[in-house]
């Protein structure tokens, strides 16, 4: 009886903690979905050198921070093909899952969003936005000129090549440069170009049952809304062209000055066609915001054009640096700070020095002749206009600046200005003699 009694025990012991484990089980599987972190980022815009140091920054983040995903969400009606290549291999390359979704009904990812959309691991749609239209075009003054065969063959192979690399159908994707073609999310889906439609973000999460997950909003901080905006593709042909007129207008002038900020331009230009990385921006923008800094303080240190533009490079440089995606964040935030201290320190140095010297110019010459300005003379020889003042016991000649005043000898006057060797003077008395 004993043994039985023991028995039953023991087994309703092992089913309790059986339920337990289930539970358990339950509550850990539930909570390692709660753990879930999905990291969205939104494009809104054309896809720009701005657009792919966003894009990098935020990869970089999820890497570090354990993200199960990353959620890019465009509406973009196209963008720059340098851009577009470095943000495609982002994604072929990252170890991070990272699903591009064309998030709007209506929306639209035309040319490079279509390239970008073909590079994502997993490629998502509205069922009503648009996709394709990536037959490339050359910027020009005026409308877009024709592309040649050369460019068309070489997009055409870039994007087969894509298509393949995620199992998609490269004879379609072709098709989007050779034909310009243009599909909706549904049509895409249907023709093997992407792996499912979602009409929202939720519904996307879901088919990744990825419902749980703590979402995150990255939004592009202040750097890379300036790098972006530099890098409108109508911006790009006018900072090289003031660039390269500013630096011509320093040979023919002389004027130093301008040199600055064609060199800048021209910097920003090169950059923004791809010509450039940021890395290289960044480091000679930040030595020749040095060398700036060293001319104001040491050769010219009246003026306050090379300190200002000095601070202005010197504070971009070193910040473009805190963007570089292998510099660890430790590194970025010290960065960041200790530009923004330097940047501070030097302009308040620069301010204190202006202040400074526009006293010095504002203050009374205390040689030559321009310290005569303000000081009373003896007339010696009736001014009318022209003739003689002593002052310290030196004759001058002199000019009343009022031609229809006389004034006469051993009447006070005040200098005014010295223009050459003449004296111009007005009277101190309260009456004088007409004409």
């Amino acid at each position: 009886m004993k043994i039985k009694i023991s028995f039953v025990f023991i087994v309703a012991l092992l089913a309790l903690s059986g339920v337990f484990l289930a539970a358990g089980a339950q509550v850990q599987t539930q909570d390692s979905q709660e753990l879930s972190k999905v990291l969205v980022i939104d494009i809104e815009e054309e896809i720009r050198a701005g657009t792919t140091q966003f894009i990098k920054r935020s990869l970089q983040k999820a890497e570090k921070e354990g993200f199960n995903l990353v959620v890019i969400q465009i509406n973009t009606p196209g963008g720059l093909l340098k851009a577009t290549e470095e943000i495609s291999r982002l994604l072929l390359d990252s170890k991070i899952k990272i699903a591009v979704f064309v998030h709007k009904s209506g929306g639209w990812a035309f040319s490079a969003g279509t390239f970008i959309l073909l590079s994502a691991e997993i490629a998502v749609s509205h069922p009503n936005a648009l996709i394709g239209a990536s037959q490339p075009r050359v910027l020009g003054i005026g409308e877009a000129a024709e592309p040649d065969e050369k460019i068309i063959e070489a997009s055409s192979g870039w994007i087969k090549s894509l298509a393949e690399a995620r199992g998609r159908n490269p004879e379609v994707a072709e098709k989007f440069v050779r034909e310009n073609l243009t599909l909706s999310g549904q049509e895409a889906y249907e023709q093997n170009i992407i792996n499912f439609t979602a009409s929202s973000l939720d519904e996307l999460l879901g088919n990744l049952e990825l419902k749980n997950a703590v979402i995150e909003e990255v939004k592009p901080n202040l750097l890379e809304q300036i790098l972006s905006f530099l890098s409108i593709s109508f911006l790009i042909p006018l900072l090289l062209g003031i660039g390269s007129l500013g630096l011509f207008f320093v040979f023919r002038t002389g004027e130093v000055e301008i040199g600055i900020f064609a060199v800048i331009a021209l910097l920003l230009g090169l950059w923004g066609m791809g010509a450039i990385n940021l890395s290289v921006l960044g480091t000679t923008l930040l030595f020749f915001g040095i060398a700036l800094i060293i001319l104001e303080i040491f050769v010219m240190p009246e003026f306050g054009v090379f300190g200002i533009a000095g601070t202005a490079a010197f504070l971009f440089g070193i910040l473009t640096f805190a963007q570089e995606p292998f510099l660890p964040n430790v590194f970025s935030g010290a960065a960041f700070w200790f530009a923004m201290g330097a940047a501070l320190a030097i302009s308040v140095f620069f301010i204190v020095l202006s202040r400074l010297s526009l006293k010095t110019l504002k203050m009374k010459a205390k040689v030559g002749p321009e310290a005569l300005v303000e000081e009373t003379a003896i007339v010696t020889e009736a001014l009318n206009p022209y003739g003689k003042v002593k002052i310290n016991r030196e004759d001058w000649t002199a000019k009343n600046i009022s031609d229809k005043e006389i004034i006469k000898a051993g009447e006070e006057v005040q200098i005014v200005k010295v223009q050459g060797n003449v004296i111009m003077v007005k009277a101190k008395r309260s009456k004088i003699n007409k004409l």
